[in-house]
């Protein structure tokens, strides 16, 4: 099988790096828009083959669009006039409900797109930051709709699993709903951390609880605007209930009430 990883940034990157290790007959070609990521994913052997445009890419049997959200649109429109019928595409963004508007409106054949998201990655961007091993027992979600092609699903699952990740089936609103709670409420936190730490620099270092509650917020921050976007509502609504919890623990202290701040710590 043939696949064109499109977008060759870490997670990009990270699905040829795992698919080479895995099949090692296969051919997998890439694309980039930077020509460095380009060059140096094909020298740390995450493709075969470099790809001169997005439409250079649409001859494969598989085709995995790992480009920023705001950049999926565009690359819909590049490849949609050469796609063929039997061409399967599918994606990394991790919000789903705006990607399969987006397959919806500019693809000429939409059930042979399958919405996917891998549950995995860094805070690390680039093509730099890739690793073979980054998917290995990482939930893989997959948002198929009732009109996507059995054999299109068949084909990414299949995929999902050369690359050691598991594929989760899930409805595109659900898991954006639920990723807004796991992904985007603490990214929001750990940005928040920074700039308060930055408005009141500490003599002290941070320990272990620090570090771990900040490390996503060395994440690309213009990827996280672009996702924090999309997924506004779900995740408004998360960042309103968190605040409810959190004004618990201040009326607590505030009134000196041990005993409530002990049930909201358990």
């Amino acid at each position: 099988m043939t696949v064109a990883i499109i977008g060759l940034g870490s997670i990009g990157a990270s699905v040829g790096l795992a698919y080479q290790h895995s099949v090692l007959t296969d051919a997998v070609i890439g694309y980039d828009i930077d020509p460095e990521a380009l060059r140096g994913a094909l020298e740390q052997g995450a493709i075969d083959q470099p790809a001169d445009s997005v439409a250079a890419c649409a001859d494969a049997e598989l085709i995995v669009i790992a480009t920023p959200p705001k950049a999926v649109p565009e690359v819909f429109q590049h490849l949609a006039p050469h796609l063929r019928p039997e061409s399967v595409l599918t994606d990394v963004v991790s919000l789903k409900q705006p990607v399969l508007a987006w397959a919806s409106a500019y693809l000429p054949y939409p059930n042979r797109f399958v919405g996917g998201h891998p549950i995995a990655g860094t805070e690390q961007s680039g093509y730099l930051a890739a690793r073979a091993d980054l998917f290995q027992g990482a939930q893989w979600a997959l948002t198929p709709t009732p009109k996507t092609d059995a054999d299109a699903l068949e084909c990414v699952e299949q995929f999902v699993r050369a690359l050691r990740a598991i594929p989760i089936r899930i409805n595109a609103a659900q898991h954006d709903r639920e990723f807004a709670l796991l992904s985007f409420l603490p990214h929001c936190v750990a940005f928040s951390l920074v700039a308060l730490h930055r408005a009141h620099p500490t003599q002290l270092r941070g320990g272990g609880s620090w570090h771990s509650a900040t490390r996503v917020a060395q994440s690309d921050p213009e990827l996280w605007a672009q996702l924090l976007s999309l997924g506004r509502e779900p995740t408004a609504e998360w960042l309103t209930k968190l605040i409810a919890h959190l004004e618990r623990f201040r009326n607590a202290l505030q009134q000196g009430e041990p005993e409530v701040l002990r049930a909201l710590l358990r």
